[in-house]
């Protein structure tokens, strides 16, 4: 039998423990550390959850709504009989948990889960759990799972405050109850005070029977009553001679504190009695010698004869030292909870400055493979993939797409006449005037290789690109930049090439010299790659007649008539072809593609491609 109230006593306990963290749902800080959870393993959600019986009951969350669901289906409630921290990598691989709902997409997809139990002091076995979860698979740091079962502990002291103080509240109003019994009883005594001695025995065995200490003294403040309780708080009788102003010496009572001595008129009792106040919640300790000292709450009043004259007064006392003892735990659990959750706070922010500062880092770095050291302009690797780009979108839009191919005239001559490093100054020089005349902040401006730069206009016809063509021609001009080689006029100049690519019409252009094949509408198919490659092969094509007309100005590929084929070759002032004629696809349309012949060398004296589109042709200087 004794056995069976034991279980039956932890029962109950342990029901009411988890109907106190039930209440404790929706309460900022508990939601304030599980944010802080997830932030400092990388989560993109966690919860704090409750097992009570056949169920699972969310009590917090970040980034998820669980709700209350069967403790069959629960994550938690796989592994929560070993007590222990659970770290699951990737859930959809562990058979324990792979047909959870959970996981096999029926509620989510999760495959990272970590989990923490939440045992209160005393329990045999946890009541729910904080955990983790993610729907990628990832190991969590040990440094991650430590502080994930700190935060567990720092949740755990949280429900427990709330627990503890839902016991004092109920013990509080126990207390209640009985002062409340117990100043009935000294009501129905100050009512009949002029039949105390008839009726003392029947007074003193109520007042035995209640578990608050009951003290009443004269109208001169001298003690006259000490029920069973007060005898034992005190360890001592009534001593009716003993004055007021000896009442704390003799009695051992000190204020709240605990060590403060208890003044005279700050005597519960007393108060009542000269002040003709009624005196409510007083807290003092009593503290004798050889006994535990006891935090009482006291209360009473002055009583008074029909007549109005003073009878004395009564106040009863009721223990709250268990409460307050538990109080300052709870107050110390919530320093401590404080404190970590600062310390955590500063963790996660010196993380994401570190983070935001690699962040950075990587930005700069990629931002610097993309420019060119010389000029910076964008280089070549950037210029390939925003051409690749932009002929995927335009495709996609069907809209058109032009390039602009540029030239320094003359620069071998610059070079030799001034220096490498004047010729650098100066390439940095011309790469400025381009990037201002390009005007459009969506136009790319990018250096080719050596003195060739290229320009890439989205959304552009030819006609456009023309406009912008000669305005480069006419800015460069116009800077007057000094050139004192052969050849040159005495300025820097360029020539310019440009080519219009207008999807699902092919890309405009023409031949030039050199064997060539043609490629239009109708063509080989122009997809995105291609269509990049062969629009900066037309731009080139329209730089070298640009270059052949005398250097100074700019040419589009819609221009451009395929020559005749001599039978000889020309000078570099004035180029020709070397080979066979071009050869057009069958079907294609006017304005086509021209490229050099795979099967035919370029004429002697050709420029290299060196893995560009190009033409053969005499190098351009």
């Amino acid at each position: 039998m004794h056995d069976d109230r034991v279980l039956q006593a932890a029962a109950t306990e342990a029901a009411r423990g988890a109907a106190a963290w039930r209440s404790a749902a929706g309460d900022p800080e508990l939601d304030a550390l599980v944010r802080v959870a997830a932030a400092v393993t990388g989560s993109s959600s966690a919860s704090v959850n409750l097992l009570d019986g056949s169920e699972q009951c969310e009590l917090a969350a970040h980034d998820v709504v669980i709700g209350t669901t069967p403790a069959a289906e629960s994550l938690c409630a796989v592994r929560l009989a070993e007590g222990r921290t659970v770290h699951v990598p990737d859930a959809a691989e562990e058979p324990a948990y792979a047909r959870t709902p959970w996981v096999d997409g029926r509620r989510a997809r999760v495959r990272l889960y970590a989990s923490v139990p939440l045992v209160p002091p005393g329990a045999p076995a946890p009541l729910g759990t904080l955990c983790v979860f993610d729907d990628e698979p990832r190991h969590l740091t040990a440094r991650q799972l430590a502080r994930l079962e700190d935060l567990a502990l720092a949740v755990t002291a949280l429900l427990e405050r709330r627990r503890e103080a839902q016991v004092s509240a109920r013990l509080a109003q126990e207390a209640d109850e009985q002062r409340d019994l117990a100043e009935l009883v000294i009501g129905e005594l100050a009512a009949r005070s002029e039949d105390i001695e008839e009726r003392s025995e029947l007074i003193e065995a109520v007042l035995a029977t209640v578990d608050v200490a009951v003290v009443a003294c004269g109208p001169d403040g001298r003690l006259t009553l000490f029920n069973r309780t007060a005898r034992q708080w005190h360890g001592m009788d009534v001593d009716t001679a003993v004055a007021p102003e000896h009442l704390a010496g003799r009695y051992a009572l000190f204020e709240a504190d605990g060590t403060t001595p208890l003044a005279a008129e700050r005597i519960p009792l007393v108060r009542a009695l000269r002040e003709d106040v009624e005196v409510a919640g007083a807290e003092i300790v009593i503290a004798p010698a050889g006994q535990p000292a006891r935090t009482v709450s006291v209360s009473g009043r002055a009583m008074h004869r029909a007549d109005g004259t003073a009878l004395g007064a009564v106040v009863v006392m009721a223990d709250v030292t268990a409460d307050r003892a538990q109080r300052r735990l709870v107050e110390e659990a919530h320093r401590q909870v404080r404190e970590r959750g600062v310390l955590l706070e500063r963790e996660v922010a010196s993380r994401r400055a570190a983070q935001d500062q690699l962040a950075s880092a990587n930005t700069e770095l990629q931002r610097l493979l993309l420019v060119d050291g010389l000029t910076r302009l964008a280089n070549r690797p950037c210029l390939d993939d925003h051409l690749a780009r932009q002929s995927s979108a335009h495709a996609r839009r069907g809209a058109p797409l032009s390039v602009l191919m540029v030239d320094v005239d003359h620069f071998k001559a610059y070079n030799d006449t001034h220096g490498h490093l004047a010729g650098d100054a100066c390439l940095r020089r011309v790469a400025d005037v381009l990037a201002d005349a390009a005007e459009r902040g969506g136009d790319l401006v990018a250096r080719y290789g050596g003195e060739e730069f290229a320009v890439v206009l989205g959304d552009t016809d030819a006609a456009g690109a023309a406009v912008v063509a000669r305005r480069l021609v006419e800015a460069v001009r116009a800077a007057q930049l000094p050139h004192g080689g052969p050849g040159a006029g005495g300025r820097v100049t360029i020539s310019v090439g440009a080519a219009t690519w207008h999807p699902g019409a092919g890309l405009h252009g023409a031949g030039h010299p050199g064997g060539a094949r043609t490629l239009g509408r109708g063509g080989s198919g122009l997809g995105a790659d291609l269509s990049a490659t062969a629009l900066l092969a037309a731009a080139d094509a329209a730089l070298y007649t640009a270059k052949a007309a005398g250097r100074d100005t700019a040419r589009h590929a819609d221009d451009l008539v395929p020559p005749p084929v001599p039978s000889t070759s020309l000078s570099a002032a004035a180029p020709a072809t070397a080979g066979p004629a071009a050869r057009p696809v069958a079907g294609a349309a006017h304005h086509a593609v021209v490229l050099p012949a795979p099967e035919e060398p370029p004429a002697p004296g050709g420029r290299p491609t060196g893995g560009r589109p190009s033409v053969p042709g005499p190098r351009r200087r």
